[in-house]
């Protein structure tokens, strides 16, 4: 904003304005209807079997770290692991990387788990919500097993079996949680 701002020679609070009725119209009107599963669910988990071998995956989790400027109010709460203000955001993809659900409700010091179990998909999810029968979701191992989340076995799998499913698994959600 700060650069934004001097480029155009008008004040940061004249930017920041501009830019919060922007994103206000995206929120409410395009980010509905874009960020949601798309109306045929059964082509998702083929084309996730397809990529990596794993069944019945409607959607990948995962947290990424949004950089954002010191905030003026619980600056503490907003210092990720790595000593950068941030926001963890939370997001479901698609086969084909398109998003499914995000929630960027949550300070960077927040855990990826934490966001994720304080999510409306979440939720829905544990009441016995599925998008299609058997609908498994795949996470990283920050997240906690649930009979509806998919995530790695231990790091040194012994048994064939166990190999074979950490590597649909790896295979399955690289694909779109790079």
């Amino acid at each position: 904003m700060h650069e934004i701002a001097i480029m155009h020679g008008v004040r940061k609070s004249t930017v920041c304005r501009s830019i919060k009725k922007v994103v206000n119209i995206i929120i409410d009107t395009m980010f509905q209807e874009e960020v949601r599963w798309p109306e045929n669910t059964q082509d998702i988990a083929m084309e996730f079997l397809r990529k990596g071998g794993f069944p019945c995956v409607c959607g990948c989790v995962d947290g990424t770290l949004i950089n954002i400027d010191s905030p003026s109010n619980h600056e503490e709460v907003y210092v990720d692991r790595y000593g950068d203000h941030s926001l963890n955001v939370m997001m479901i993809c698609g086969p084909n990387n398109y998003f499914y659900a995000v929630n960027a409700n949550w300070p960077g010091s927040v855990h990826d788990s934490r966001v994720f179990r304080n999510t409306a998909i979440y939720r829905r999810f544990e009441q016995g919500w599925r998008l299609f029968p058997g609908a498994v979701i795949l996470g990283d191992s920050a997240y906690a097993t649930r009979p509806w989340l998919m995530t790695p076995l231990h790091s040194n799998p012994g048994a064939e079996d166990e190999r074979r499913y950490n590597n649909a698994h790896k295979l399955t959600r690289k694909k779109v949680a790079k």
